[in-house]
C-alpha cells in the first residue's frame, strides 16, 4: 500500500477537510431518500460488492455513525458475513478510513 500511495501526491487541504466522521443531516437524509446502495467487503480471499435496492428508507440511520442494511436470506450474505469478521476492527463499515 505504502508503493501504491508513493505514486500519488497528498491530497489538498481542502480535499481533506471534505472527511467526515459522522452523518450530518444532509447526509441521513440522503440515505432516508435513497433507494439503491452498493454494499462491498473484502478479505484475504478477495472482495465483494452487492448491489441493494427496494423502497426508499430500506436502510435506516441508527445513530451518526451506523447504518442498518437488511440482508435478506436470498442474497447470499455468507461471504459478506465471512469477510467482516475476519479482517476484525477494520470492517466496521464506518466512514472513518
Amino acid at each position: 500500500m505504502s508503493t501504491l500511495r508513493e505514486c500519488y501526491p497528498e491530497p489538498s487541504e481542502r480535499a481533506a477537510l471534505k472527511t467526515q466522521r459522522a452523518l450530518d443531516a444532509h447526509m441521513k437524509r440522503f440515505v432516508a431518500l435513497s433507494p439503491f446502495l452498493c454494499l462491498g467487503s473484502s478479505s484475504q480471499d478477495g472482495a465483494d460488492v452487492t448491489p441493494r435496492g427496494d423502497q426508499p428508507g430500506f436502510v435506516q440511520v441508527f445513530d451518526d455513525t451506523t447504518l442498518l442494511i437488511p440482508d435478506w436470506a436470498w442474497q447470499q450474505p455468507p461471504r459478506r458475513i465471512s469477510n467482516i469478521r475476519g479482517v476484525g476492527p477494520r470492517a466496521d463499515p464506518s466512514l472513518e478510513q
